[in-house]
């Protein structure tokens, strides 16, 4: 197809378009109020699409790509598929107020993660996973001459169901590491996920939820303290 083709396959394809709103976080119609494109020098399309958001009323933009045959002199366009949406809508299991209780060298290898992981960058997202579990286990004490295994296996602080949940993802990613030892697998959007799920239990579980019962048990004491002094 030509230019004009590809801009009406767009325009058709938006009509009524239900995504998920990155900011609001619901499936919801969201309205097409602009969309332009840029040609790169193998002749392909991309187009930038803005949207609202119909119920939170927030702008998002997706993109879209066309693919130019490369054996036709003419503009011969193919549909290749959507590609990225922004603003990125990184994380579903932890919250930002959760994540500040989690040390900040672990929280970055985990940010990065899913950063990858937005993108479909799937075999790296599963290695920045793999990177935030070995970070954490050397902040609870691990030695860091032992290879992964032997990390999870030495720490006595670590209950056997989070080592299991451990050694998932540690295999997930090295599927996404070491082509060697994967045979070249497909790492799958479903696999990042479940490592997703398995490493924010994780840090859940060691950082977060010891930092919140600290806090908490500091402010009950610092308030039996108060009254204690009011009562005097």
């Amino acid at each position: 197809m030509k230019i004009e083709g590809a801009k009406k396959a767009v325009n058709d394809h938006v009509v009524d378009l239900i995504d998920v709103c990155p900011h609001c976080g619901a499936k919801v119609h969201i309205v097409q109020l602009w969309n332009d494109f840029h040609q790169f020098r193998n002749g392909d399309i991309e187009f930038y699409v803005a949207f609202r958001c119909k119920p939170c009323g927030k702008l998002l933009v997706k993109t879209c790509r066309f693919r130019q045959n490369e054996y036709s002199k003419e503009q011969n366009l193919s549909f290749k598929g959507w590609d990225e949406k922004f603003p990125l809508s990184l994380d579903d299991d932890l919250t930002d107020e959760e994540k500040e209780h989690i040390p900040k060298e672990i929280a970055i290898d985990y940010q990065e993660a899913l950063k990858c992981m937005s993108f479909g960058a799937n075999r790296a997202g599963c290695s920045m996973f793999r990177r935030a579990l070995q970070s954490s286990l050397l902040a609870l004490g691990a030695d860091h001459k032992l290879d992964l295994i032997k990390q999870i296996e030495s720490l006595n602080n670590l209950p056997g169901d989070i080592k299991d949940w451990a050694h998932q993802i540690r295999i997930f990613g090295n599927w996404g590491a070491h082509p060697d030892k994967d045979n070249l697998k497909e790492v799958s959007e479903d696999d990042v996920k479940e490592t997703h799920d398995f490493i924010s239990k994780f840090l859940l579980y060691m950082f977060i939820m010891p930092e919140k019962v600290k806090l908490s048990r500091t402010k009950r004491e610092n308030k039996l303290n108060n009254n204690d002094k009011l009562g005097q």
